[in-house]
């Protein structure tokens, strides 16, 4: 092994190197810069003791940033409510129930775990609506009673020939008149079929607004209002649907609010505005293609009510029937489950409804049924959990290698001295085994692998000091699930699927009483309430965070990661920290800033005794010289 003393220059030429030219042992013959570096041997030592003790600082940073990583991992992959597929905490992850509808567009569904397995068949009645107020539509229909009829807009009439044979003809030659007339420019006609039925829109093409009426078409005589202008879309002004720029003052279901319009304000704005005044439980729409506007709840069904009182002057200019209250209508379907062989009637106040662990969403009314197959299919949580075990069980196998690695003295880290003299390859071998034992019976991580390993074993209890759930953990009796830890105490809690059939037959009937004893959470603020009363991956999650911080943050709260990665102290004297390894580090490199301030103290002091020697012995054969001249 080289030189334990470091290869740090002393500040001499020769044998001690440095940046400070001298010319040393002239009158004495002696080897200074050699006597130098070996007076500053101790000096040299208490350094390189530092710089050893804080490399080790430094790889023991490295191995808790490792195992941060990987408990993070773990982690991310199953505690993170973002990745649904995995996420360990959902009770969807323990539904091994699936539906399947034969007619989506009609009716769809979802079973949950405490559904039955077979086929639902599901009729629809009545779609559930929500309680709205809609204003005139500037559509007019009924195109085969406009045969030799008039319209007039404004003061300009138009007459209608009796040949036509379809509404779109009837639009073309209402458009060639209006376009051989004052009107041309002004208004435009255009074919909307809608429901199997056709209607004509009549649109606004000019600033100005057009007024339409008819003596003779009685479906026009309802829709002598404003036509809306040709921009009539969400970006269409207020104004230029006869709305004054003021402040309008609503009260809708109760909610009293003020809609300010302004030169600029749009169709837009006012929707936007009913929304945010009633806090979305009133929205308001404007169909683009009927050009109504409507306003209605957010709520759907009978109960749902609607209201509108106050200054309904904006609205009424959009059509709207105010001073009246419009009710929703409740969804009435009707549903055959297996093994029944009858349907059974109900009604429902939302078009999305769950009934015996099913949920429906329907869309469209139907006479023929709609089949529902609701199966069971248990492998995608076995899988689930049997990958968490691997992952968990790779996690405490990393965790107790280290806590039972043992420490070999012979080596330590090495002084830039000994690095000096060995090969890159010898250096790595070298600095692989001074790392082994760096964390050998570290108490944070001995507390984590406790911590986890009482999650598993301690029993999920409720608030009244009971069992949360019929099953249990572990693998001794007919309600265990089959999943048990090690007994083996080198093993740190190992987790594995002991039986099987149990593990398989939880899952199969028991999946309620799993998720209970996974899953459940608890609002108790006493530490040891929380923890008895979480379920065993809630206990978990909350373990993890409790050591590595929450999902996304940089924070560091977390135990392990705050002790790995948080500085607290910036003293002058490096007392000021809370003993993390930063802290400990930062400690260190004071530490050896003032042994090195004290060795080049030394070392110039070694330098001027030295130099007064040279000083003493110039002296000397000076006087020597004279008192040979003199005797001879």
């Amino acid at each position: 092994m080289a030189d334990s003393t470091s290869s740090m220059p002393v500040g001499t030429t020769g044998a001690g190197g440095g940046n400070m030219l001298r010319i040393t042992g002239l009158n004495t013959g002696l080897d200074v810069d050699a006597m130098v570096k070996k007076m500053l041997t101790a000096d040299q030592t208490k350094v390189d003791n530092a710089k050893k003790q804080q490399q080790l600082i430094q790889w023991r940073q490295e191995a808790y940033q490792s195992i941060i990583k990987d408990v993070k991992d773990l982690q991310n992959a199953y505690f993170d409510v973002t990745n649904s597929s995995n996420y360990l905490l959902s009770s969807n992850s323990y539904n091994n129930m699936t539906a399947a509808s034969s007619d989506a567009t009609i009716a769809s569904a979802k079973a949950s775990a405490t559904s039955v397995a077979g086929t639902y068949k599901i009729k629809v009645d009545q779609l559930a609506q929500a309680a709205t107020i809609s204003g005139n539509q500037y559509l007019v229909s009924d195109v085969s009673g406009w045969k030799g009829g008039s319209i007039t807009f404004n003061s300009t009439p138009i007459t209608l020939d009796d040949s036509s044979t379809s509404a779109s003809e009837l639009v073309d030659k209402i458009n060639s008149s209006i376009k051989s007339s004052d009107l041309s420019g002004k208004v435009t006609a255009s074919l909307v079929t809608s429901d199997g039925k056709d209607y004509i829109k009549f649109t606004s093409t000019s600033e100005n607004t057009i007024s339409m009426s008819s003596s003779d078409i009685d479906d026009i005589g309802e829709k002598s209002k404003n036509l809306i202008s040709a921009s009539s879309n969400s970006n269409t002004k207020l104004t230029e649907l006869g709305i004054d720029a003021n402040t309008y003052s609503l009260t809708l279901n109760g909610s009293s609010f003020d809609i300010t319009v302004t030169d600029s304000s749009t169709i837009q704005d006012l929707v936007d505005s009913i929304k945010n005044g009633t806090d979305g439980k009133v929205t308001a729409r404007f169909n683009e293609l009927t050009g109504q506007f409507s306003i209605q709840t957010a709520a759907t069904g009978s109960s749902a009510a609607l209201s509108v009182t106050g200054d309904t002057g904006i609205l009424n200019k959009l059509g709207l029937e105010t001073g009246k209250t419009a009710t929703g209508t409740d969804a009435k379907v009707s549903i055959k489950e297996p093994g029944s062989s009858e349907y059974i009637d109900t009604t429902q106040s939302s078009n999305n409804f769950t009934i015996n662990g099913v949920s429906y969403s329907i869309t469209e009314e139907t006479t023929d049924p709609v089949s529902i197959s609701v199966t069971q299919d248990t492998s995608k949580v076995h899988d689930l959990i049997t990958n968490f075990i691997d992952k968990y069980n790779n996690l405490i196998g990393e965790i107790q290698d280290k806590l039972s690695e043992k420490k070999d003295y012979d080596y330590s880290p090495l002084t830039d001295s000994q690095k000096s003299s060995m090969s890159d390859t010898d250096i790595t071998n070298w600095e692989t085994k001074a790392k082994e034992g760096i964390l050998r019976n570290d108490d944070n991580l001995e507390q984590l692998l406790n911590d986890l390993t009482s999650a598993f074993s301690s029993p999920v209890l409720g608030s009244n000091n009971k069992n949360v759930s019929t099953l249990y953990f572990g693998n001794i009796g007919s309600n265990s699930i089959g999943i048990d830890t090690s007994d083996d105490v080198t093993q740190g809690g190992k987790l594995s699927i002991v039986d099987d059939a149990k593990f398989t037959d939880a899952l199969t009937n028991h999946a309620d009483e799993i998720m209970k004893l996974f899953t459940t959470t608890s609002d108790s603020k006493n530490s040891t309430d929380k923890f008895n009363q979480s379920g065993i991956f809630q206990r978990i999650s909350n373990i993890i965070t409790s050591n590595v911080g929450v999902i996304g943050s940089t924070y560091n709260s977390g135990t392990l990661t705050k002790y790995a990665n948080l500085q607290d102290d910036y003293s002058i004297s490096g007392g000021g920290g809370t003993g993390t390894l930063p802290d400990q580090i930062y400690q260190q490199q004071l530490l050896i800033s003032t042994l090195t301030d004290r060795m080049n103290d030394d070392q110039t002091k070694y330098y001027n005794q030295f130099t007064q020697l040279e000083t003493a012995m110039e002296t000397l054969n000076a006087q020597q010289s004279t008192l040979s001249m003199y005797l001879s």
